[in-house]
């Protein structure tokens, strides 16, 4: 529906959903879509809003994918979703290492 251009209807409904829903294998998906149709900034202001909902991983590879996507992005929303990324990993990171002191 996000190629079929039915955006009054399918945007809300894919906003919800990647906001609610954490695993990578459906979410990536929908961001790159997001993206490829026109809709990059709908989906760098999404994740930004809800970067730390997602794993570490998922997080750095979904800025990865957003900051990379296309060339018309500024090096400055790149660096900013490469900065978020690398602070979401950090924090997974301290996060594995106080439960392995327990």
């Amino acid at each position: 529906a996000i190629s079929a251009g039915d955006n009054d209807r399918i945007l809300p409904i894919t906003v919800r959903f990647i906001t609610t829903q954490g695993r990578m294998k459906f979410v990536r998906p929908l961001y790159r879509l997001l993206c490829k149709h026109g809709h990059k900034d709908l989906a760098v202001e999404t994740f930004l809003e809800h970067k730390d909902f997602y794993h570490p991983i998922c997080s750095k590879m979904i800025a990865t994918d957003l900051s990379g996507d296309a060339g018309d992005a500024s090096s400055k929303t790149k660096r900013y979703l490469m900065l978020a990324a690398a602070g979401v990993a950090a924090f997974g990171i301290v996060l594995v290492l106080r439960r392995s002191k327990r």
